[in-house]
């Protein structure tokens, strides 16, 4: 949905622009740039190239005559053009530059434009709650101007980002019903057919009506292919969701006839995120219809999109990191610059008037003075640079135990065991000739893997990730189990915990250790809860309980079975346990609990005690 409503803002935004009356002392500047923004706008759906290359000659040509509005125009439309190109951080520094220009000439419309565009900019980049504060800002600015273009804008950007904030289905709804209302009184049928394309979208997200969604879709397509036949960019949004809706009704081959035809469009337009999505319901498509070579050709071409599209956000993360710290880098030394100058200065001055009330024995004091704060300004010179060393090394130190600890974290879950387990298991379903089954699990396996590779570069993880994480993990484990082991993952539904995040790969090894130690051993009936709550406003509680064995008899069977036993991942955790509470003030707690009946071993429970980390 997203890449939908980004492409109706930048339409949004030429529309805005070109209908600005500008007062300038050269009207044919004016009439030419907004000429040639007019036919840009054209090629953004059909030839982004050649786009990019007519947008950067009215950006020059601006420029050189002198033409502020026509310069924050043309950064505005570039920034459209590389967020189609997926170049998010070429799209948001235009996006800044935009709004610095129309601020700067007190325009208050345009500038409007920029917080709709950097709206939606966040919106791509996951961050809605910026996102909606920006919104909020046009909506003021729609409201009080009464300006039904913004009114559709707002209404739609609340609505998408009701979606992805999981507000209810009547919030997302009203919003999009008042963009349509507001499309139909402006007579904006592309507008109206981008709202059409939301409304069907919905329906499917929240498993409403799906004839419904094919209706809103077929009308919206039919109306882009009357308008603006060539609009890859809207026919390819419709088509895919098409596809969505005819495979959530199991009818596979609609849904990939659909899905194709977005494709046809994506491909048109090179447009990276859709080929994405396209890819990635082509593969589940073909599995349903048992085509599984087809599927795992159309899944390798998922994954490439998926890796350029993450690689292009990783690096504007970057970048944006190195920005930051250069910047405070300068703002630091130029602090401690006009510090030694200040104090240079006092100095000057007090030896001056030393010089002038002592003459010849002052000029020898002062002399002796001068050499003698020279050495001790150098020796302190020498412990200040001694100690920052020590500093340095000890934190490289750390740094390298906690990094050796997360290798051997990551190493303890993906421990060759599970894998050759995992993999045979699913071998057994291949040789019984159980192709959905293995498809299955396979399929849990290679997400598992990905997450943990993922996961262990990022340091921290979300609550619902990190279930999410244990559930594939679980089910794995109940192959080994020969389907002999039964667990529930209870979450506190009453607490909020979209803007949490706790250490990655925290919680599995205690898991893996209760299954190894202690439900491994019994012969049936095992059974593993693990729950999650939020105890305070600062403290997340995590408890994994199983009716095991228990931890002595575990012990006993592991020492007899090759000597003095020790879990290596729960050791590994417990190592970096210490360096992640090291220099805290609130640490990560971890406490065992052997449970027991008349003094019978029933189970043993873990309680971790994590500190809230927040986003």
């Amino acid at each position: 949905m997203k890449k939908a409503i980004l492409f109706s803002v930048i339409i949004f935004i030429g529309q805005l622009c070109f209908a600005q009356k500008e007062e300038a002392n050269d009207s044919i500047v004016i009439k030419k740039v907004d000429s040639i923004l007019v036919i840009v706008r054209g090629l953004m759906n059909t030839d982004l190239e050649a786009a990019e290359t007519m947008v950067n000659y009215t950006l020059n040509y601006s420029k050189k005559h002198d033409y502020l509005r026509g310069v924050g125009k043309s950064y505005g439309t570039l920034a459209g053009v590389y967020n189609y190109q997926g170049k998010t951080e070429k799209s948001i520094t235009h996006l800044i530059k935009s709004a610095q220009i129309y601020e700067s000439i007190d325009d208050q419309k345009l500038a409007a434009v920029a917080n709709v565009n950097i709206s939606y900019s966040l919106y791509e980049q996951s961050q809605y709650k910026e996102a909606k504060q920006y919104a909020l800002k046009a909506h003021n600015y729609a409201q009080k101007s009464n300006d039904v273009e913004y009114l559709i804008l707002t209404h739609t950007l609340f609505g998408i980002i009701g979606v992805k904030t999981k507000n209810s289905y009547e919030y997302v709804t009203k919003n999009l019903k008042q963009a349509k209302e507001f499309s139909l009184i402006q007579k904006d049928t592309i507008w109206l057919s981008s709202v059409l394309n939301l409304q069907g979208e919905a329906d499917i997200e929240y498993d409403k009506s799906y004839v419904d969604a094919i209706i809103l879709l077929n009308k919206a397509a039919k109306i882009i292919r009357k308008k603006e036949p060539n609009n890859h960019f809207h026919l390819g949004f419709s088509y895919l969701n098409l596809g969505k809706a005819y495979y959530k009704m199991k009818n596979y081959r609609e849904a990939l006839q659909y899905n194709d035809t977005s494709l046809t469009h994506y491909n048109a337009l090179n447009y990276t995120k859709g080929l994405r999505l396209t890819y990635e319901n082509r593969k589940d498509i073909l599995a349903s219809l048992g085509k599984y070579k087809e599927s795992n050709e159309a899944f390798e071409l998922f994954i490439q999109n998926k890796d350029s599209v993450f690689k292009k956000e990783q690096a504007f993360q970057l970048n944006r990191i190195r920005t930051e710290y250069e910047t405070e880098q300068i703002t630091t030394q130029k602090e401690r610059a006009e510090a030694k100058l200040k104090l240079t200065e006092t100095i000057n001055q007090k030896n001056k008037n030393y010089f002038i009330s002592a003459a010849v024995i002052a000029c020898l004091i002062l002399l002796s003075s001068v050499f003698y704060f020279s050495r001790l300004k150098a020796k302190k010179k020498a412990e200040l640079v001694t100690l920052e060393l020590k500093e340095t090394q000890k934190r490289l130190a750390i740094e390298k135990q906690y990094r050796d600890s997360e290798l051997k974290a990551l190493k303890a879950q993906m421990n060759p065991h599970f894998i050759f387990n995992a993999l045979n298991s699913i071998q057994d379903y291949i040789v019984l000739n159980q192709k959905n089954l293995a498809s299955d699990y396979l399929g849990k396996f290679a997400d598992l893997i990905r997450n943990y590779l993922h996961f262990s570069d990022t340091g921290f993880i979300s609550i619902q990730d990190e279930v999410h994480n244990l559930k594939l993990y679980l089910e794995l484990e109940k192959l080994r189990f020969e389907e002999q082991l039964e667990y529930t993952i209870q979450v506190d539904e009453t607490a909020n915990f979209d803007e949490i995040n706790i250490p990655t790969m925290l919680v599995q090894p205690y898991v893996e250790n209760a299954l190894k130690h202690g439900l491994l051993h019994k012969k049936d009936n095992r059974k593993l809860h693990i729950s999650i709550s939020k105890t305070s406003d600062k403290i997340i509680e995590c408890t994994i309980e199983d009716n095991g064995i228990g931890r002595e008899k575990s012990k006993k069977i592991n020492t007899k079975r090759e000597g003095q036993h020790k879990s290596f991942a729960l050791k590994a955790t417990t190592e970096r346990l210490d360096l992640l509470n090291y220099g805290r003030d609130k640490k990560i707690g971890v406490e065992f609990i052997d449970l027991k009946d008349n003094e019978k071993a029933v189970g043993t429970k873990v309680i971790l005690v994590i500190p809230i980390i927040k986003k």
